[in-house]
C-alpha cells in the first residue's frame, strides 16, 4: 500500500506517521510505502535496515524482492549505538557482522545472500543514520517496530524525511503479504 503523504505535517493536522500507523494497525499485513523527499538515486541499492528484534526476515525478503524487480543491488544495514570501551566497540561490530550473516543466509538463497552488500553503521540515533543513508538508496525498507504500538520510534522518525521512498513492514507476526513498492518509472 502506498501512502501519498511525504511531509511530516500535511497542513491538515494529520501527520504522515499517524496515517502509516493507522494503516499498519488495521492489520492488513501489507507494507506501507511512503514517498521520499527527493528523487531516488538512479540504479541505487535497495537498503534493508535490520535489527535483532525478530522482524529481519520479512524486511530482508521484501528488500531482496524489490532489488531483483528493480535490477539493483541489495544492501543490508545494521545500526548500533552503544558507547563504551574499544573492546565493547569491537564486540558490537562482531555481533553486527554475525547478525547480518545470519539474517542473509537464514532468509535468502546462498547466491542472493553472498551477492548482498553489507553495511554496519555506528550512531546513537538509528533514524538519523538511516535518513543519511537514504540519499544513496532507491528504497529504504524497515520494520514498523515490535510490541503493542503499530509504529516504533525509528520507523516513525523516518516517515516524511527520507530522501528515497520508505517501505514500512508490519511486525513479522501479522502474516505479511509481499506487494511491490512502485518503481521510479511507475510513480
Amino acid at each position: 500500500m502506498t501512502s501519498g503523504l511525504s511531509d511530516t505535517d500535511t497542513g491538515t493536522g494529520i501527520r504522515a506517521g499517524d496515517v502509516a500507523a493507522a494503516i499498519l494497525a488495521r492489520g492488513a499485513g501489507e507494507a506501507v510505502v511512503v514517498p521520499g523527499c527527493a528523487r531516488p538515486a538512479p540504479r541505487a541499492a535497495v537498503v534493508a535496515a535490520v535489527d535483532d528484534d525478530g522482524n529481519p526476515g520479512p524486511v530482508v525478503r521484501y528488500a531482496a524482492a524489490e532489488a531483483r524487480r528493480r535490477s539493483v543491488p541489495l544492501r543490508v544495514v545494521h545500526v548500533w549505538g552503544e558507547r563504551g570501551t574499544a573492546r565493547d566497540a569491537h564486540d558490537a561490530m562482531c555481533d553486527a557482522d554475525r547478525l547480518l550473516s545470519a539474517v542473509l543466509y537464514d532468509h535468502l538463497g546462498d547466491s542472493d545472500a553472498a551477492a548482498a552488500e553489507r553495511e554496519i553503521l555506528h550512531d546513537d540515533d538509528p533514524a538519523r543514520a538511516l535518513c543519511a543513508l537514504s540519499a544513496d538508496a532507491s528504497l529504504l525498507v524497515v520494520a514498523a517496530g515490535h510490541g503493542a504500538a503499530p509504529l516504533g520510534h525509528t520507523a516513525r522518525a523516518l516517515i516524511g524525511v527520507t530522501r528515497c521512498p520508505l517501505a514500512v513492514l508490519p511486525p513479522a507476526s501479522t502474516g505479511f503479504v509481499q506487494k511491490g513498492a512502485p518503481t521510479q518509472e511507475e510513480r
